[in-house]
């Protein structure tokens, strides 16, 4: 389901902030996005890990309301319910299936980092077609993602039958031992490290807005490819080697460069996103293999940052 995942995630991207942006990318609306699509995951995430029998439920919830609110918003419905609806569309699907991700790979960089980084692409493409095409556009997303979530409901039933979960992969692990103070600390420092790139990416996808289409879509891609490169690198060269040289990168794009000089602006751009897949995979380890709450604190640190 990796591929499929992948595939959809940036569909669902594409919808809900298209979805935002046709109302209006208003500061109030922004921080409703953030709360609702980001925030929520973490709650969903404890509960997703109790009961993984809601997995797969959540998941068609979760496309199917992300796909819902673009019909709404071409019948001109543009308010704070149909934006809550295409949030929590967001928030399902992204937490349902990350979790699996997570726990159906072991925990490794590679697969995460991979299925994360279509987001971009999708975050990129939806404010386009807002902005430089035809509101209707947006529903081009919306049968697509209908469309993949329709294989994706076949192919789970033909691999599982009725069994639970999405691939049977989901499980639930005592997380006892993680509350000890060591682990803690360390989920810690993850959670205040992905806050700080949160922050550095917001601020370095402002900066990149200021210099052209062109400029966006080739960050969008080199967003894109530092996520899947990052966790595969990870894996071989290892977590913490990697991300501590992404932490540098985001530093000096953050405080040392701009986009008045693209090429360095870009190298760095891609070096800051290399920590994505890895640093999921440590806090994996220290929720004792709880996908869903893993998942969960990465989002909430990202909603943290963007209020910063």
């Amino acid at each position: 389901m990796l591929g499929l995942f992948t595939l959809i995630h940036p569909l669902v991207d594409a919808c809900s902030i298209g979805v935002l942006a046709i109302g209006g990318m208003t500061l109030e609306r922004v921080i409703v996005y953030n709360a609702l699509a980001f925030a929520l995951q973490l709650p969903l995430g404890v509960l997703f890990d109790f009961y993984p029998r809601c997995l797969f439920p959540s998941f068609l919830c979760g496309t199917g309301l992300a796909a819902a609110a673009v019909v709404c918003t071409l019948f001109g419905m543009e308010g704070w319910s149909v934006l809550s609806v295409a949030c929590l569309g967001n928030a399902l699907f992204h937490l349902s299936a990350g979790k699996q991700v997570l726990e159906s790979h072991g925990g490794r960089s590679g697969p995460i980092g991979l299925f994360i980084s279509t987001g971009a692409l999708g975050l990129m493409a939806g404010q386009v077609v807002v902005e430089k095409c035809a509101v209707s556009r947006l529903s081009i997303f919306a049968v697509a993602l209908a469309a993949c979530t329709g294989v994706a409901v076949w192919k789970w039933y033909r691999t599982n039958g009725n069994r639970e979960g999405l691939q049977m992969a989901t499980r639930r692990v005592d997380g006892e031992s993680s509350r000890t103070l060591i682990p803690m600390l360390i989920l810690f420092g993850l959670f205040v490290l992905i806050a700080w790139r949160s922050w550095a990416g917001l601020l370095a996808g402002r900066l990149t807005a200021t210099g052209g289409v062109v400029l966006v879509c080739t960050g969008a891609l080199v967003t894109w490819s530092g996520k899947v490169v990052g966790g595969y690198l990870a894996e071989r060269m290892g977590r913490w080697l990697v991300t501590g040289v992404s932490v540098c990168g985001s530093l000096a794009l953050a405080f040392l460069c701009s986009p008045e000089n693209p090429i360095a602006w870009l190298v760095l751009l891609f070096v800051a996103q290399l920590a994505t897949g890895p640093v999921l995979s440590l806090a994996f380890d220290r929720t004792n293999g709880n996908g869903g709450t893993a998942f969960g604190l990465n989002c909430l640190a990202l909603f943290t940052g963007s209020l910063w």
